[in-house]
């Protein structure tokens, strides 16, 4: 698999690469230890390799399981990028234009 993402860190390394149609989240602590996440899309993994980052950069517990994990970054990413969108009238419409979508009735 070809890497979309890597983070190096004295006790870390991981990637982000796609498999599929979803993307895997691999990394290592350098000892003897591999973990791998599967995720629905490259916005949810990058999300996770970012919280790890933080979690490894500030010494603090990676404790949420990937499971739990998804329907907040879901949630986080639809608030972040649909919102502005969905309040501009002009954006709106290039959307439904470029998605198919039909205008919502008054």
């Amino acid at each position: 698999m070809n890497a979309v993402a890597a983070l190096t860190l004295p006790d870390l390394y991981a990637t982000v690469a796609p498999d599929g149609g979803t993307f895997v989240l691999w990394w290592t602590d350098y000892v003897a230890n591999e973990w791998t996440e599967t995720h629905p899309d490259l916005g949810t993994a990058l999300a996770r390799l970012a919280v790890l980052h933080h979690c490894v950069s500030h010494g603090e517990g990676f404790d949420v399981e990937p499971v739990d994990f998804v329907p907040v970054a879901t949630a986080f990413l639809n608030a972040s990028t649909t919102m502005p969108a969905a309040r501009s009238p002009r954006l709106s419409a290039w959307r439904r234009a470029v998605l198919g979508l039909r205008p919502r009735s008054a």
